[in-house]
C-alpha cells in the first residue's frame, strides 16, 4: 500500500507518507506555517521514501472540522493530485484522528478547539466507530455533557484544557491508523466534501455586524 496524507485542518501540520509499510512522518506545530511548508515538506518525505506523488494508490487528507483555510488547503491539495493521477481520495475527520490516539479504550470523547470558548466534539466506540457525531458546544454545555456520559470513557484533546483529558504530542501512529483502516473507503475527489460545523468567522462577524445595525 502506497499512500500520502496529510492535515492542514487542525492546530498542527501532518504528513504522511506510506510505501508498502514503511513511514516517513513529519509534524509542526506552527499552524501558520502549514502554507509554506505544506508541499516542500510533502516532496522531502516522497523523496525519502523513494517514491513520486503520481505512485500513490489513494491520497488522504483531514477534511474538518477546523480551520476553515487549513481545510480548504488539504482537500484542494490532494484533490489536485487526485485529479491529475486519477486516484481515489480517503477522508478523516480531526476528531477521528483525535480519537485514535486512544484506540482500545471503551469509549473514546475527543475534542478541539473550535475558537471563540467553542469546542468541537464527538464520540466513538472501542472499534472507532461513531456513537456520537461532531456537533459544536461551548465551555458550559460541553461541562455538563461530559458529566452526563456514563463512565468510564478516556477524553481526548488536542491541547482544550479540559479535566482528565489526555493530550497527545505526536499523531503519527493514529495517523496511520486511521487513514489505514478507511483506506477502502476511498472516493473520487469530486465526491469528498468538507466537514463545516460553524460558519467561517468572517460570516459570524458580518452576521453580528448585521444584528446589531438592526436593532
Amino acid at each position: 500500500m502506497k499512500y500520502l496524507a496529510i492535515d492542514t485542518a487542525s492546530k498542527t501540520l501532518k504528513i504522511l507518507v506510506c510505501r508498502d509499510g514503511v513511514y516517513e512522518y513529519f509534524q509542526c506545530d506552527d499552524f501558520k506555517a502549514a502554507s509554506v511548508s505544506l508541499m516542500p515538506e510533502v516532496d522531502r518525505l516522497l523523496k525519502k521514501a523513494g517514491v513520486s506523488v503520481g505512485d500513490m494508490d489513494f491520497y488522504a487528507c483531514v477534511n474538518g472540522p477546523g480551520s476553515f483555510t487549513g481545510i480548504r488547503i488539504g482537500m484542494a491539495t490532494v484533490k489536485a493530485f487526485a485529479y491529475v493521477y486519477k486516484k481515489p481520495v480517503v477522508t478523516v475527520t480531526t476528531l477521528e484522528l483525535l480519537a485514535y490516539n486512544a484506540i482500545g479504550a471503551e469509549t473514546v470523547v475527543a475534542v478541539c478547539d473550535a475558537s471563540n470558548g467553542m469546542r468541537y466534539i464527538a464520540v466513538y466506540d472501542d472499534k472507532m466507530r461513531e456513537l456520537l457525531p461532531p456537533k459544536c458546544l461551548d465551555e458550559s454545555e460541553l461541562t455538563v455533557f461530559l458529566a452526563d456520559i456514563e463512565e468510564p470513557y478516556t477524553l481526548v484533546s488536542d491541547g482544550v484544557i479540559v479535566p482528565k483529558a489526555v493530550y497527545p504530542d505526536n499523531f503519527g501512529e493514529a495517523m496511520k491508523r486511521a487513514i489505514e483502516d478507511r483506506a477502502e473507503r476511498g472516493r473520487d475527489g469530486n465526491a469528498v466534501e468538507p466537514l463545516y460545523i460553524r460558519k467561517p468567522q468572517a460570516e459570524r462577524d458580518l452576521e453580528k455586524k448585521n444584528e446589531q445595525k438592526s436593532q
